[in-house]
Formats: C-alpha cells, sequence, structure tokens
C-alpha cells in the first residue's frame, strides 16, 4: 500500500514538473519596469544647487505599486533620499518630475560604484526592494561653479545668439524647454538668471509660473523682454513686471551707447513697447521722458526689465549688444548666499560655523563637587545610620537588601534629575540668521531634534519657504534607511527619520525665506556722537534683545514686543554710522556651558557674512533675537519641546549731521569685484573680506564711500591704497580722462591728494575703481587692497 501511495505521488510531481519546462518563466515584480533620467536642464546641473529631474518608467509587464526612492547629496556632508510613489499599469509608461536639493562630485556615492536610486514594491517602509531595469545612478554634466547660469524661454532660441559669450563675466546660456521646468522653485535654483523673451509663459502650468515667482522672492533675477501682448503672454509675472506695455512707439537708439559698449549702434530708432510705471519701479536707462529700461526688487530678488525685444533685429546683430547686455545684467547687483564666504562647499562650511552650534542640548548635569558629596553622603551617612538602626531593632541581617536597594535607588534619583529633560519628550532646536528687506526674510535655518526613545521621526516643513537638506556628518554608511526620506505633500514636505536612536539628535538645515507683513520703523539722528530717536517693531515678533550694529559697535536697547516703540538716547563712539563689520570668527570653544550664549555669538558671525554680501548701500543695522519661530517646522505625531533662537536684520538710513574732518578705513568702506577676465574661487577667505582666491586674469575692485559722505558737501584731502601682492599690477581709474594709474611698480601702495586732483578718481556715485591684472602663475591668493580715506564735510 505504502509502494502504491509512493508512487502516485512520484507520478504526479513528474506531471507538474514537466508543465514547468514548457510555460514562460515569470520575472519579479520591477524587472519589467526600465528607468531613464534627464538631469537639469540639457543634462547639466550645478554642483550642490537644486535642479529638476524627469524619471521616465516603462513598464512591460503587469501594473506595478511602489515607491521610487533616489538619493541626493549636496556636499560630502549632507544628503537624503526623495521618495516618489510610482504607479504604473500594466504595459505601460509614466513620466515623473521632481526637484533635486543638489548633487556634488565630493561624495563617496559618486566616485563608489553605489547605486542611488532604489524601487520598492509597496510602503517603502517595509523594505521589500526589487530590481529594474535601466539607470540606476544619476550621472549629469557639472557646470563649472563660478560659470553664471543665464536658463532663456524664448520662441527662437538662435535670435540671442550674441548674448552667448559676455564680456567681464563667464555665463552658460542654456534653452529652457516647457517639460523641463520644475514645479518647484528649488528646481530653479542652478540658473542665476531667467530670460524670457517673446514666449508665452501662460502656456505653463499654474504650479510652474508660481515655481518661477517663489524663485525670484528667494534672491533669482527675471530678464524680461517685451512683447506686443504683454499683458496675454506673461501670464501670472505680467502683475511683478515693474513696467505695463500698452503703446508702442519707436525712440532714438542712444541710450544705448555708455562709456564700456565697444561700438555705437548702427541703427538710430528702436522700436519699444512702454506704459505706466509701478510705484517701486527704478528707471535704469531713458530717453527724454519715456523709460526704455527699468528694475524693481522683488523679495530677495530683482526683476530687470527692457521695453523691446531683447532677440528683435537691429539689436540682436549688434556688435556692441553683448557689452550692453553684461552691464545691463549688473543692474541686478546679485547677491547670493553661496558667494559669502562658504565658496562651492556651501553646506559643508556652514555645518562647522552655523548649524554645530544648533545640536546642542540643554541638560542638568552634576558637578564633580556634587557628585562626591552624594558618594560621601551615601559612605559616611546613610551606611552608618543604616547600621546603628537596624542594630537598635535587632535586624541586622535585613541590611543585605536593604542597602543594595538604597543604591539602586539612589542611582535612579542621579539618573533622573540628569536625564529627565531627556525623557519627557522629544525636543526641537531652531536657529535661524534673517536679513530683512521689501518685506521678506530671507537667510540661513536649521533644526535639529532629539529623541526622547528610539524609532522613526518625521519632521514637517513647508514648501518653498524652507529648502532643507539633512547633515550626515555623523553618518558611516549610505543606507537610505538610516537617513532621511523625503516625502511631498501637497502644501509641506516630510521628511522621515526612519531609524533614530535612543537620545539621538537628527539635524536639517539650509536656505530660508519667509514673507512678513512689517519690520523695524525707525527715526533716528546722529549729532555729535549722540544717536537720539525712536524705533517701532513692525514684526509679529518679540524681541528679548535689539541692538543697533554699526562698524564694530553695538548699541543694546534691550526688549521689545510686537507693536512697541522704544526711545533711542545713547552715546556712540561713532561720528559715522556704517556697516557692521567683525575682527575674526566666534568663539568655538565649549569650555562656555552657556549654551545660549554661544549660540548668539554664531549667528552674529554668521550674520556679519550676510552684511557683507547684501549691504551694498553702507547702511547699519537695527538686529534682534527672538525666540519665536520664523519657519514653521513641526514634529509630526509627537509633542515636541522646542527651543528657537533667531537673529533678524534689518538695514536702515538715520539722519547724520556732522562736519569737519574725517578718516575712512579700510573697514567702513563698501566693495565689491567685478571679473573681467578670469574666475574668482573663493571669497572670504578665513571669514575676512579682504582676502580672496582668484585665478591669474584681469579684475575691477570697486570701492564704494559711505552713502552718507556722498549726499554731502564733501572735500576728500587725500587717499592712500596700500597692497601686498608682488605678481598683480595695480591702476585706479581716472573718471575725468578715462584713463587708468598705474602704481609705481617698486612701490605696494599710492597716495593721491588734492595736489594729483584727488576728485578726479571718485565718480559722482562715490566709487573708485583699481584694476588689478594677475599674473600669479598658479598661486591664487590675494590680499586686496587697502584703502583710508582723509576728508572734510563742509557745514
Amino acid at each position: 500500500m505504502h509502494k502504491i501511495s509512493r508512487f502516485v505521488f512520484i507520478l504526479i510531481l513528474s506531471f507538474f514538473l514537466s508543465i514547468n519546462l514548457f510555460l514562460p518563466i515569470a520575472k519579479a515584480d520591477g524587472e519589467n519596469i526600465n528607468i531613464t533620467l534627464e538631469e537639469g536642464f540639457n543634462g547639466k546641473i550645478k554642483m550642490g544647487k537644486g535642479f529638476p529631474l524627469t524619471i521616465k518608467l516603462d513598464n512591460s509587464g503587469e501594473a506595478f505599486s511602489g515607491n521610487l526612492l533616489i538619493n541626493f547629496n549636496p556636499s560630502w556632508n549632507t544628503g537624503g533620499a526623495i521618495s516618489i510613489k510610482v504607479d504604473l499599469p500594466a504595459n505601460n509608461s509614466k513620466t515623473y518630475q521632481i526637484s533635486m536639493p543638489g548633487l556634488t562630485e565630493d561624495h563617496p556615492s559618486s566616485y563608489h560604484n553605489i547605486s542611488t536610486i532604489q524601487l520598492y514594491k509597496g510602503d517603502w517602509r517595509k523594505g521589500k526592494t526589487v530590481k529594474f531595469n535601466g539607470e540606476d545612478k544619476i550621472k549629469p554634466k557639472y557646470i563649472d561653479m563660478n560659470e553664471n547660469v543665464i536658463g532663456v524661454l524664448s520662441e527662437n532660441f538662435d535670435r540671442l545668439k550674441e548674448l552667448r559669450i559676455l564680456p567681464f563675466t563667464q555665463v552658460q546660456m542654456i534653452e529652457l524647454k516647457k517639460e523641463e521646468l520644475p514645479k518647484q522653485s528649488l528646481g530653479l535654483e542652478m540658473l542665476d538668471y531667467l530670460l524670457i523673451d517673446e514666449y508665452a509663459i501662460s502656456q505653463l502650468d499654474e504650479e510652474q509660473q508660481m515655481a518661477i515667482k517663489e524663485w525670484i522672492e528667494a534672491g533669482g533675477v527675471l530678464v524680461a523682454g517685451a512683447s506686443p501682448n504683454g499683458s496675454q503672454s506673461y501670464g501670472q509675472l505680467y502683475s511683478l513686471l515693474p513696467m505695463k506695455m500698452e503703446k508702442e512707439v519707436s525712440v532714438n537708439s542712444d541710450f544705448l551707447q555708455t562709456k564700456d559698449t565697444e561700438k555705437k549702434p548702427e541703427f538710430s530708432e528702436l522700436k519699444i513697447f512702454t506704459g505706466p510705471l509701478t510705484e517701486d519701479a527704478i528707471i535704469v536707462d531713458k530717453i527724454g521722458d519715456i523709460p526704455t529700461t527699468v528694475k524693481k526688487n522683488f523679495g530677495k530678488g530683482t526683476i530687470l526689465q527692457t521695453s523691446f525685444s531683447l532677440g528683435d533685429e537691429p539689436l540682436s546683430s549688434w556688435k556692441g549688444y553683448s557689452t550692453w547686455f553684461a552691464n545691463f545684467l549688473n543692474e541686478a547687483e546679485v547677491t547670493k548666499l553661496n558667494s559669502m564666504k562658504y565658496g562651492p562647499d556651501f553646506y559643508g562650511s556652514l555645518y562647522w560655523e552655523f548649524v554645530e552650534a544648533n545640536e546642542f542640548f540643554p541638560a542638568s548635569n552634576f558637578s564633580i563637587g556634587q557628585l562626591i558629596g552624594l558618594l560621601g553622603g551615601y559612605i559616611i551617612i546613610i551606611v552608618p545610620v543604616l547600621y546603628l538602626v537596624l542594630r537598635k531593632l535587632d535586624k541586622r541581617e535585613h541590611s543585605w537588601w536593604i542597602i543594595p536597594s538604597l543604591s539602586i535607588i539612589m542611582a535612579a534619583i542621579v539618573f533622573g534629575i540628569g536625564a529627565k529633560d531627556r525623557i519627557a519628550k522629544p525636543q526641537l532646536n531652531q536657529l535661524g540668521v534673517y536679513m530683512a528687506e521689501d518685506h521678506h526674510l530671507t537667510g540661513l535655518q536649521a533644526s535639529t531634534l532629539l529623541s526622547n526613545k528610539s524609532g522613526h521621526y518625521t519632521l514637517s516643513i513647508p514648501k518653498g519657504q524652507f529648502n532643507a537638506v539633512t547633515s550626515t556628518q555623523n553618518m558611516s554608511s549610505f543606507d537610505q534607511m538610516s537617513g532621511a526620506i523625503y516625502e511631498e505633500k501637497r502644501k509641506n514636505t516630510d521628511i522621515v527619520f526612519p531609524e533614530v536612536g535612543y537620545w539621538s539628535s537628527k539635524t536639517i538645515y539650509g536656505k530660508a525665506h519667509q514673507k512678513v507683513n512689517g519690520g523695524f520703523v525707525s527715526d533716528l539722528k546722529l549729532k555729535n556722537n549722540q544717536l537720539t530717536g525712536t524705533i517701532q517693531n513692525g514684526f509679529d515678533y518679540d524681541f528679548e534683545e535689539v541692538f543697533i550694529w554699526s562698524g564694530k559697535e553695538k548699541i543694546e536697547l534691550g526688549k521689545l514686543k510686537k507693536g512697541e516703540k522704544i526711545q533711542v538716547d545713547k552715546k556712540v563712539n561713532l561720528s559715522l554710522l556704517t556697516k557692521p563689520y567683525t575682527n575674526g570668527g566666534p568663539n568655538f570653544s565649549y569650555q562656555n556651558t552657556d549654551i545660549d550664549k554661544m549660540k548668539r555669538e554664531r549667528l552674529e558671525y554668521v550674520a556679519s557674512n550676510i552684511i557683507f554680501s547684501s549691504n551694498k548701500e553702507n547702511e547699519p543695522i537695527i538686529a534682534g533675537f527672538t525666540k519665536d519661530e520664523i519657519i514653521d517646522v513641526k514634529m509630526l505625531g509627537k509633542k515636541e519641546k522646542q527651543d528657537n533662537t533667531n537673529l533678524i536684520l534689518e538695514s536702515f538710513n538715520a539722519e547724520q549731521e556732522f562736519s569737519g574732518e574725517f578718516t575712512l578705513k579700510n573697514e567702513m568702506l563698501s566693495t565689491h569685484m567685478n571679473v573681467i577676465n578670469g574666475r574668482i574661487l573663493e571669497n572670504m577667505i578665513n571669514g575676512s573680506n579682504r582676502e580672496m582666491m582668484i585665478e591669474d586674469g584681469e579684475y575691477e575692485y570697486i570701492v564704494q564711500l559711505p552713502k552718507q559722505l556722498v549726499e554731502k558737501p564733501t572735500k576728500l584731502k587725500e587717499m592712500t591704497i596700500k597692497t601686498n601682492n608682488q605678481f598683480i599690477e595695480y591702476s585706479v581709474f581716472n573718471r575725468e580722462t578715462g584713463e587708468w594709474l598705474p602704481f609705481d611698480t617698486d612701490k605696494r601702495s599710492l597716495t593721491i591728494n588734492e595736489t594729483n586732483h584727488i576728485q578726479q578718481f571718485v565718480t559722482k556715485e562715490g566709487e573708485i575703481k583699481i584694476k588689478l591684472v594677475k599674473n600669479a602663475k598658479g598661486d591664487p591668493y590675494v590680499q586686496l587692497p587697502n584703502i583710508t580715506i582723509k576728508g572734510e564735510v563742509t557745514p
């Protein structure tokens, strides 16, 4: 009987095995999916900058549902993965587009053969990865960090061929297509300028138009050419333009001729489209009473507008067009946080000087003396007293369990006191520094969570306000599950940390901006070193400390709640209010246990860098520390304890009455560098705005006198320019002759006084131009000229 059963079993098994030989082999889930990627614009991105990524998934098998995780690493110490929900019908394809926070060649994943794309069947939290075909790694072409990228939206890109090579600057012009444009402003971060010429913006999705608007607000520069039907073609952007396009007229082309243009236009007239100006419009060029080019600030960004099409003939074939256009772009006075001292490794440097301070959490600590006291009390008091009590009760045999029990209780008390702040609930530190301008706060933000137990944690940040990246400073692997997963929601981005250890911290940081309704309203006057007047808090924040910051001096004014006004009557060591400056860096010593003080020192240091890169008018600052949150970062599903420290800065004008002699030192002057031929490798070495890294080439160093002096009857008496580079030829521009006065090569300084007609070397706008021709044959380090100016203000 058993033999018959065994025979039947073998027969059935053989039958099924033979059937499988003739059936097609089913592939595992995902193996029928092929992935192709399109990075950035035309396959190009800028290192460390946000860019759009288009992902196409072709499915040749059954329907598939799951998550696609794509890694990003804007710097060597930041990274994460973006999660995309994938729903693929059978035998079909889909295209997804996301905005990536950035990539860098310096991350190990770029030169190791590590897959940076993972496909999951179902939710990624369940951890079931499946294989797929195609590209498993983003492989873009990197644009040089020092090249300005001009993205162009035009129906005919070739019309702008004369603008692809510009003097004074390194640019790369890229044609943009509708399908490449991101729906988040982060995807446009790699662009320095966006040029629109005869292109129907109205054909873009509403989200794409909003992304352009938010990109400008965050610091982008829009260059808008005229169009005969501008109100229709510019869509949502038309209301932002400083000039309407209502009527067509012909004007003289003389406004295109400047001292820098190589050739005068061959054409005498140009057709333009003009109309009313907005209240905040600034006229750049005009013919008679007709504006031809205008600009306006929008948030931290700028809108440059021409009254003519940028690609029409005869303008587009004019040989001096590129020079004129390069000068026009300079009207934007581009200010980017990346152009501060941080250089190409923006996130790496920012972590050590700013973010790291946010990772310190307060705790109840015992000093060595307190611990010795507890131990001594236990040995000297508890043990003898216990012995005497038990002896009196004749219960000494119970000491074997009472003494260990008391030890455990005391240890628990010590632990509980030291850890009470960390056991109860998770904590969230937020640190931010912001510059207020045009009803916008723009700056840097860091948010750090501290877990109270192990598990997963989620930080939710508002879209378009906080371009956060995750610190990987303490990570030793590339495992996505040990990092951060970004999930895009309708209004927020959820940053999920799947595996957070007990009492562990996780940090996100980056650029941030927020709209505000008001600001500091000041009415101040400086006379005979006495500063008087009022400051009113028009922000929606309460300030724990407000101070005026000018030069090295900080004038503390105390607390200031929202809506309140404070009287100022202070004796100061200043005869002239200028922008702030600092000497050296912050105190990085950890011996100071005052965490709040350390955070404020770091914020002030970073603030000085922001002021240097953005305060072109050389104006003093009103600043305030607030514990109110600027960016609404939440810890989902948990009741966290928040600690916020934010520094808000805003420049101001004060009435300054002074006369007599003055001396302007280097720190009181605003400066910036224009590239004629060469490249700036790094600004602000070691925190100094007088040290740079530049390639061999030709540069124009612009020194700006304080606005307060330019507006007064001033007589300059002496200007001394000291240099410290033997491989650089220096010369200073004479505005009357149009020639450059060279320095004596045997001397390292040049002194110009009244005998040399010093006023000829200062423009009516208060600018001094110094040319640097560098030929150091490899050494990029440069100490910029040290300038001292003496003069007199007449009553």
